[in-house]
């Protein structure tokens, strides 16, 4: 899909960080770096950064001994990056920038990381060799994308797709359609990346207070202000019909649903 067609409002990147980065993306994070390690003089880029989960969970774990930059092409995801870290020294440095062009000379970084960000990008070959191309010859990359959908969001999709539109229940399920595992390893090959690891980590999604957090989950989304049109009533449907299919989920009023990531790591060959 056009790649401007992710683009948040400034409000729904807010939403995103309180509600998303909580459930699923800070979760994701720490269990990529449980998985990776760090060393100190790392020089860190984090692509598709969204608010910069990525790059505060890595200054949080490994403090000022790892240099941490962000990159992402929406304004809104890099100015609420900024606001939730303008206290640190020194900074994490964030950039707007297209994943296919980013600012920044050849070998600036000894690791690049883009978490669930790949699947967003139309031109994917161009930016795994603009990934080689700012990483030193040996340097290392770690991406991690969905394996498939977990039952929430097939839940929703179905409820989308019932109360809004079959496009709009597409447009939710985006995040998880690319077939990683397979359609990757070759790229990053072509780019000159040496031997590729794929393997799967496993996050559990939790939803605290699902009344008021699959909405919030909802207008986090792309598929927010489609569902906003159609009114309350549709929104309220459209969530109890998400609690009921994810009923065997529950525990103690929460809803903790299973999340597979493929994540996959390459080495530059010098």
């Amino acid at each position: 899909m056009p790649q401007d067609s992710y683009q948040l409002a400034s409000s729904a990147a807010h939403i995103y960080e309180d509600q998303k980065v909580k459930a699923i993306f800070g979760p994701l994070a720490r269990a990529t770096l449980n998985t990776i390690s760090l060393s100190a003089g790392d020089r860190v880029l984090d692509v598709a950064c969204g608010t910069g989960i990525v790059a505060r969970s890595v200054r949080d774990r490994y403090g000022t001994d790892v240099a941490v930059t962000g990159t992402d092409l929406n304004d809104s995801m890099i100015e609420t990056a900024r606001m939730l870290t303008s206290d640190l020294v020194p900074p994490i440095e964030w950039v707007v920038a297209d994943a296919t062009a980013m600012p920044f000379a050849d070998g600036t970084f000894s690791v690049c990381m883009c978490q669930q960000g790949l699947q967003f990008v139309p031109d994917k070959r161009a930016a795994i060799e603009e990934f080689r191309r700012v990483l030193e010859p040996n340097g290392r990359l770690v991406i991690s994308i969905w394996a498939g959908a977990s039952p929430f969001f097939t839940a929703m999709a179905e409820a989308l797709a019932r109360h809004v539109s079959a496009d709009v229940a597409a447009l939710s399920l985006a995040p998880f359609a690319y077939q990683a595992q397979t359609e990757v390893p070759p790229l990053l090959s072509a780019a000159g990346f040496g031997p590729v690891s794929v393997q799967t980590i496993a996050i559990d999604r939790v939803i605290e207070e699902p009344e008021t957090d699959i909405p919030k989950e909802i207008f986090g989304n792309p598929v927010g202000p489609s569902v906003k049109e159609k009114g309350e009533e549709t929104l309220a449907r459209i969530v109890g019909e998400i609690r009921a299919a994810c009923v065997g989920f529950e525990r103690e009023g929460s809803l903790v649903i299973p999340q597979s990531a493929y994540l996959i790591t390459a080495q530059g060959v010098k």
